[in-house]
């Protein structure tokens, strides 16, 4: 299967569960796959021969740098984008910096994205980000992970509809709970108890089905097949 022959896809964020799995699966399917990441020491060792870019996600400057950079300034296929924090607490009680951090890389890091989006992605391009379910739900003692999540959701919504007469095709993943263990790596708090999420290939292989069939939006529904496996 090479659904992706002769395409070049930055994967944003590919040193986490999400981002390498990400990687792996367009390289299996034949793309060309460049990396960006905040951390290039924890990318894994059968994805360090691929190109690397370092950027922060929530400075605009620096992902346009590091997309210019990984990309030797050619216009690309497609950008994944595998960033994500996490933190639990009550509205009241989660802290200041923590709720700021959030929608810093929840948030904006997807804006950044989008705004870029047309400058480094051909015509026919796709800009995709896992969003996750927290965007459609209120949680309670999640309160400003969903609300980062939310802003997430409707400033692709919104960039869909602008880039589309640039032909450029924005996919919001909203895949339910996964099991990627970012859970326990919490900016402040505890999760609270949940059910066993989906395992994270599971996730990874619907997405690119989707990618490679022309599909424009992946909600929590369009996983229900995959969540009896």
């Amino acid at each position: 299967m090479e659904d992706f022959a002769e395409t070049t896809v930055v994967v944003v964020g590919a040193s986490g569960v999400f981002g390498a799995l990400m990687a792996r699966g367009l390289i299996a399917r034949g793309a060309d796959v460049r990396l960006m990441v905040r951390r290039p020491e924890a990318v894994a060792a059968d994805l360090s021969h691929l190109p690397v870019a370092v950027a922060d996600i929530t400075v605009r400057t620096e992902v346009a740098r590091a997309l210019t950079e990984v990309t030797q300034g050619q216009k690309i296929d497609g950008i994944v984008n595998c960033t994500g924090v996490v933190a639990f607490g009550s509205v009241s009680g989660l802290s200041e910096e923590v709720a700021n951090q959030l929608m810093a890389v929840n948030s904006l890091g997807v804006l950044n994205l989008t705004s870029l989006a047309s400058t480094h992605l051909k015509p026919g391009g796709f800009l995709t980000s896992f969003t996750g379910v927290a965007a459609d739900m209120p949680i309670i003692g999640m309160g400003a992970y969903c609300a980062s999540k939310a802003a997430a959701k409707m400033a692709m919504a919104v960039a869909a509809r602008e880039l589309r007469r640039e032909k450029i095709r924005i996919i919001d993943v909203r895949a339910p709970h996964t099991e990627t263990g970012l859970a326990n790596r919490a900016l402040e708090g505890e999760a609270p108890t949940m059910p066993e999420g989906l395992q994270p290939q599971v996730v990874v292989d619907r997405v690119l089905d989707a990618l490679a069939g022309g599909e424009k939006d992946l909600p929590a529904e369009a996983f229900g097949s995959a969540t009896s496996e």
